[in-house]
């Protein structure tokens, strides 16, 4: 499958080709594979029609051209509810390649560690707060998706399992709040003893992703949180995907601290990640 040709600085809803006679330029999307497009009609364009027909101009006619339908869906609604039919959020490239699409959300995940990590420049410990949490998912995602940075508005099911995340009546931000006041108000929690940190890491975590704030990357959101106060007590940050190979324990552990508040399953793995980024650490650069 070749790699989609991405068009960040415009934000733009794919890279958009013109052939043939009675379509316009800028209704042409790349598809995911190589000479295949979609026709994206003109209701359903996102910039200004100006803007496209000097994007499209800029564009390689394609030698061969197979014509497929928009994969997008429910395009009068908000962002969060366009997708394609196996799940596929809206990006900013029109892609419907998910391996693509996670080698763009690592480069976010690397973004955001840049951004806590300029953090701990600042004189005094940053606190956690909803603002701080907006601010690390627009890093993280912000050159991906539309809603980067702004609460979910649809349901969530994640996978093959059970587990939902119902959207709320009264909507993310009165539920954000409580948890500000109830949770990140502790923050900075700063401790020589590195049992309470895994515990208060593990609770803040285990309460975030109780709520499933975002559309997308809401486990990626709660470890670079996590991260963020492991390198506030000079700590090694986690790397975020350690957790697939404990997938199953991750997972488990999660469900014990949002579902019964007993944070100390993830707490236990918070502390044998750290133990092992910590091995890597003194591998690489001596202790």
């Amino acid at each position: 499958m070749s790699r989609v040709h991405w068009r960040w600085e415009e934000k733009d809803y794919g890279f958009r080709f013109w052939v043939g006679i009675g379509r316009k330029k800028a209704e042409y999307y790349q598809a995911a594979n190589s000479g295949e497009f979609y026709v994206v009609p003109a209701r359903q364009r996102k910039l200004a029609k100006v803007r496209l027909e000097e994007l499209a101009a800029l564009a390689v006619v394609p030698t061969t051209l197979q014509v497929v339908p928009t994969p997008w869906q429910n395009y009068d609604r908000a962002w969060d509810w366009i997708t394609t039919a196996d799940g596929i959020s809206l990006n900013f490239a029109g892609c419907i390649d998910r391996e693509e699409i996670h080698r763009r959300e690592d480069e976010g995940v690397a973004r955001s560690m840049e951004f806590i990590a300029g953090l701990l420049d600042r004189p005094e410990p940053m606190p956690l707060n909803v603002n701080l949490i907006l601010q690390i998912h627009r890093e993280l995602m912000g050159e991906i998706y539309p809603f980067a940075g702004e609460w979910r508005t649809v349901d969530l099911h994640k996978g093959d399992g059970p587990t939902r995340w119902p959207l709320p009546p009264c909507g993310i931000q009165p539920l954000m709040e409580v948890l500000e006041r109830d949770v990140l108000a502790r923050s900075p929690f700063l401790s020589e003893n590195d049992e309470e940190l895994f515990k208060y890491i593990a609770e803040v975590m285990c309460e975030f992703l109780a709520l499933h704030p975002f559309r997308e990357g809401n486990g990626r959101t709660a470890f670079i949180v996590g991260n963020l106060m492991l390198m506030q007590n000079d700590l090694v940050p986690l790397d975020v995907y350690d957790r697939r190979k404990d997938e199953a324990s991750y997972f488990a552990a999660c469900d014990a601290g949002r579902i019964h508040k007993n944070y100390a399953p993830l707490a236990k793995l918070i502390a044998e990640w750290e133990v092992a980024a910590m091995t890597r650490w003194e591998e690489s650069h001596g202790k």
